[in-house]
């Protein structure tokens, strides 16, 4: 992953057509936005598929989608989905100048799935751009997930954390819960009001150079185990991606970690249990 970014709400515009051709749908909510570069020799035809079977998967139904020419130029689509006005930068130039020459051998999709009313887009592309070994005549993929049904708090503020808060507890519990971490339902997308929580942590880890820590994501017990042993696990990598790619902490001090329902602080027989267990913690190393 070359790029990182997330939104607390923000509207997005599904391509239901080729660039050009004025078909868009805007959803709205919580956005991610990743950027893959890809290993090895996969064409982007072979990325795609892999996504198309696992959103099918995940229940997910196709809005549209399209196939190199069917598509329209490659450029194009760059302009559309990763104009210059919208660059990341988590990896400097490698970030910034990702897709910026695709070659027409692209593809795209759409797709919404109906009981979560999550919205994902895919561009999938064989960039031509060579900035260094890592990013020369490379496959890219540009993922842009949206929540859009109603956002629900499921890490409950108990008291907001504080930078003197994190570095009393790593010295002498060797952990903390991160209250003020927040994240849409059923989602490791985390919503604008975590950022004075993310502020802090990364204030902390600042300070506290040779302060090394898991961030271990929790989930209650309501539902499928495999499912939340997933989500704590994508909870984490969302708060390591966060401090790493926009508060500058060296990747090597943070390891992020899931463990579902097994460790839980209170009841899930209510829901004021529940709300207790559903928790990021900072662990100490």
């Amino acid at each position: 992953m070359i790029g990182f970014d997330q939104t607390g709400f923000d509207a997005h515009d599904l391509l239901l057509a080729p660039p050009g051709d004025g078909r868009v749908e805007t959803v709205e909510g919580p956005r991610t936005r990743l950027i893959y570069l890809i290993p090895g020799d996969r064409s982007p035809l072979e990325v795609m598929r892999n996504y198309q079977a696992e959103l099918s998967n995940q229940g997910f139904e196709v809005v549209f989608s399209c196939s190199r020419a069917a598509c329209g130029s490659a450029d194009r689509m760059n302009e559309a989905l990763y104009p210059s006005g919208s660059r990341l930068k988590n990896y400097g130039q490698i970030t910034e100048y990702a897709l910026q020459f695709p070659r027409d051998d692209h593809q795209y999709l759409a797709a919404r799935n109906p009981v979560t009313g999550r919205s994902i887009t895919i561009w999938v592309a064989y960039d031509t751009f060579n900035i260094d070994e890592r990013s020369a005549n490379s496959t890219m993929a540009l993922v842009d997930v949206v929540d859009g049904e109603g956002l629900e708090q499921r890490m409950e503020v108990v008291e907001s954390v504080t930078r003197d808060d994190l570095s009393a507890a790593y010295d002498d519990q060797g952990r903390i819960t991160l209250n003020g971490v927040f994240f849409a339902t059923d989602s490791d997308t985390m919503t604008a009001e975590s950022g004075a929580a993310l502020t802090e942590i990364a204030a902390f880890l600042t300070a506290r150079p040779e302060a090394k820590a898991y961030v271990v994501g929790h989930t209650d017990a309501t539902g499928d185990f495999d499912y939340n042993l997933d989500l704590s696990r994508r909870r984490a990598t969302s708060v390591v991606a966060a401090l790493t790619g926009q508060f500058g902490i060296a990747p090597d001090r943070l390891a992020p970690a899931g463990v579902g329902p097994l460790v839980p602080v209170a009841t899930n027989q209510t829901e004021e249990g529940r709300a207790l267990n559903r928790r990021v913690e900072l662990v100490r190393r």
